[in-house]
């Protein structure tokens, strides 16, 4: 029986690997797909708040350092220019004025290199721009006294000092030109280390944002991966498997084929032979419905419903293919006086024993029926009257042969009246019947213990005429 069929029948060399369950593939996916997109999205504030970190740097360090230097190399060139104007003076006034507009100059200066000092990490480069700026601011303070002591004094002065005064103002304008330069040098260096580490920490950024991007792309993939094998584990471990099922149901030996070839792995497996043995069950209770509605209880012959269904398909059968149907109807001969005279009980024992007698006599295709009480039949499909004649004698002799000795009872001998019907043409499974009941009348009529044979349906209408 399909029943009694289990998982491990199949045999330990035919057992699939043991999987997750689904629910917990499931739950497996989804602390995944979160765990994913927390990592995700914390790698991606921090890159983001890095890339944020930067830029500020980028405005708030670079820029104005940046800026700082150019002013400085600005500065330097023209508080040069300045300076070198001191020796145009020509009256204390004129000497005044210019020194005061090279102070302010001298100040944002010094304002800027103290600026830009502080914030580079070249200290050699720091010290010679704080170096060449008080030289030059020296050299400045000392042309400007020079031009002054000229300016006041020029009238005491003779041709030989004054032109001796003009070669040191132009030998201390060449030195504060040097100077300038020398500043202008410095703080032009100092813009460039600045461009080049402007230049990298651009180039930082730009990986940074590089990195942000392929790593944005690289959590998409990830995620489709993940959503995609979700999808795949729906479809293939539910929804296809599921999708197997209906098909499997919709074919025959359904428990047997889910129960032997699907050990448990899953939810679904366990489903699927849960479903088997369900199916199993309600198979074997329809069956043993199916046989109860048609057999009958006491012999385990047809009953007469079922042998008047299976009477009608035969009619069907010879009538379309024209081969012959015959039927043999018998009777038990005081049947009653048994009943009364060993008991019910031993009627009951007589009818089981004829019923066994009989199916030895059958082929495989004659269908025997208990018609009612004592009364039986016989279908005989492809068989003629003269063949049915020698069944019914046969069977006649053999039940007169037998000796039935009911349990705790002593032996009974019993006879059979038999009447024998062969299909006409044109005849129905009814018409058959009742002519198979006359002769199996007639027999009782005779003296019992005997075979007779039906009348045609002609001779039947003729004699109903008279």
């Amino acid at each position: 029986m399909s029943s009694s069929l289990s998982p491990t029948d199949s045999g330990s060399g035919d057992r699939p690997t043991k999987h997750a369950s689904i629910s917990t593939q499931f739950r497996r996916f989804s602390w995944a797909m979160g765990l994913a997109a927390v990592v995700v999205t914390s790698v991606l504030l921090y890159m983001q708040n890095g890339l944020q970190a930067g830029l500020a740097a980028l405005q708030d360090d670079f820029m104005p350092r940046w800026q700082t230097a150019q002013q400085l190399q600005g500065a330097a060139h023209n508080v040069g220019a300045k300076a070198s104007q001191l020796t145009l003076a020509f009256t204390l006034g004129e000497l005044r004025s210019m020194r005061a507009e090279f102070n302010d100059q001298m100040l944002d200066l010094e304002a800027s290199l103290q600026a830009v000092v502080g914030q580079t990490a070249n200290a050699e480069l720091a010290q010679n721009l704080v170096t060449a700026a008080s030289d030059f601011r020296r050299v400045a303070d000392e042309l400007a006294e020079a031009v002054r002591h000229r300016v006041t004094s020029a009238a005491a002065l003779t041709v030989q000092q004054m032109d001796q005064g003009r070669r040191r103002e132009r030998d201390l304008a060449r030195l504060m030109g040097d100077h300038s330069v020398k500043l202008a040098s410095y703080s032009g260096t100092l813009a460039a280390e600045i461009d080049i580490a402007f230049a990298a920490y651009r180039r930082d950024l730009m990986r940074r944002l590089w990195l942000q991007g392929f790593f944005i792309g690289f959590a998409g993939v990830l995620m489709g991966i993940l959503i995609w094998r979700q999808f795949y584990l729906l479809d293939h471990r539910l929804i296809h498997r599921i999708r197997a099922l209906e098909a499997e149901m919709a074919k025959t030996d359904l428990d047997q084929n889910l129960l032997s070839k699907h050990p448990e792995a899953d939810e679904i497996d366990a489903m699927r032979n849960e479903l088997a043995r369900l199916l199993s069950r309600l198979t074997d209770q329809n069956a043993e419905l199916e046989r109860l509605a048609t057999t009958d209880g006491l012999t385990g012959l047809a009953n007469r419903r079922s042998l008047f269904d299976h009477l009608e398909q035969e009619v069907y059968r010879a009538q379309r293919y024209g081969t012959a149907l015959s039927v043999v109807m018998f009777d038990i001969d005081h049947f009653k006086r048994i009943n009364d005279s060993w008991g019910h009980a031993a009627g009951d024992w007589v009818l089981r024993k004829i019923a066994r007698e009989i199916h030895q006599l059958l082929r495989r295709t004659d269908r025997a029926g208990r018609y009612g009480g004592e009364e039986f039949v016989v279908l005989l499909p492809e068989t003629d009257l003269p063949e049915a004649l020698l069944l019914a004698h046969r069977l006649n002799q053999r039940i007169s042969d037998t000796v039935i000795t009911p349990e705790h009872g002593m032996p009974i001998s019993v006879t059979i009246s038999v009447g024998v019907a062969a299909l006409a043409p044109h005849e129905n499974g009814e018409a058959l019947i009742y002519r198979a009941d006359q002769a199996l009348y007639r027999a009782k009529q005779e003296g019992r213990n005997r075979v007779e044979t039906a009348i045609t349906p002609a001779d039947f209408g003729r004699q109903k005429e008279k």
